[in-house]
């Protein structure tokens, strides 16, 4: 009865910043998507491991805001390399982030090899570190939940009050420069937030998976709608059930991780939207018959 109520009690606390995580990070995405720049969330998400396992290095303490500081500057210097390498004519976009990828996420496993074998760090607690590779709801502590709910209210917040200048910059360019809208700060502004949605994101699901709470919802989205209003609402309403419905099952399961169950959760709502939706394979063929 006990370990019932507890599981009950981790869902719930959890299933919270995680939901705020997978809310934001739709929103964000959905931005992304539309801009053909969704390759960026997984580049920023490999890139973000070896900032946390360097702010573990430096500071030797696991506290969560210390490693998203960690994340963040990390997630920065991926997007300045992508765009210092991008303005180069040799080199193609997919190569770069290929590239980035992979060898900022190489670095980190790296790193995490020598803190594991070096006498210097074993005073520190390294346990959990892994956990952000894959993501473990049940290594969440209270304060890493506080932290996830305060930084995805506070990135939902500000997508709202750019929203409107977000839907101009995408789909009437022309217009929204000829009212003042800088279209480059905007994407810089969604890009800023796409890292510190990541950042703060990889311990509940990881590093590798992180950036399909950011792509899947909107693939969803457009299944159900040809509006960017809908498609937001959809994504978010399916990210926030894939996430608690992921977060429960790592919670009930044992060492089960988080982030492939909430991905494999997006999958199937991804294939059912694909099979069943307004946009999907069925009403595609009934407009082939009519």
């Amino acid at each position: 009865m006990l370990n019932f109520w507890n599981q009950h009690y981790l869902f719930l606390v959890v299933g919270l910043g995680v939901s705020l995580l997978s809310m934001a990070a739709a929103m964000i995405g959905s931005s992304l998507v539309f801009q053909k720049q969704s390759q960026l969330g997984d580049a920023i998400g490999h890139a973000a491991y070896p900032g946390i396992i360097a702010a573990f290095m430096v500071t030797q303490s696991r506290n969560p805001f210390t490693l998203l500081l960690g994340a963040v500057a990390s997630g920065i210097l991926v997007l300045i390399l992508i765009h210092f390498f991008s303005k180069e004519p040799a080199f193609h976009f997919e190569s770069i982030l290929a590239l980035v990828l992979s060898t900022l996420f190489g670095l980190g496993m790296v790193l995490m090899s020598y803190i594991q074998g070096n006498d210097n760090y074993q005073g520190a607690s390294q346990a959990g570190l892994k956990t952000y590779i894959m993501g473990q709801a049940a290594f969440l502590k209270q304060d890493d939940v506080i932290l996830i709910a305060l930084v995805s209210s506070i990135t939902i917040l500000i997508f709202f009050m750019a929203l409107p200048r977000i839907k101009l910059s995408l789909f009437d360019p022309v217009f929204a420069a000829s009212i003042g809208i800088d279209s480059r700060k905007l994407s810089l502004l969604n890009l800023s937030l796409a890292v510190v949605v990541i950042s703060v994101g990889l311990k509940a699901v990881g590093a590798i998976l992180i950036a399909a709470l950011l792509i899947t919802p909107t693939i969803i989205g457009m299944q159900w709608s040809r509006n960017y209003q809908g498609v937001l609402w959809v994504a978010v309403g399916s990210a926030v059930v894939g996430s608690l419905f992921g977060t429960w099952l790592s919670t009930v399961v044992d060492k089960l991780a988080t982030g492939p169950s909430v991905v494999l959760t997006l999958f199937f709502l991804a294939l059912l939207s694909f099979i069943i939706g307004p946009q999907g394979l069925i009403a595609a063929r009934g407009y082939q018959h009519d």
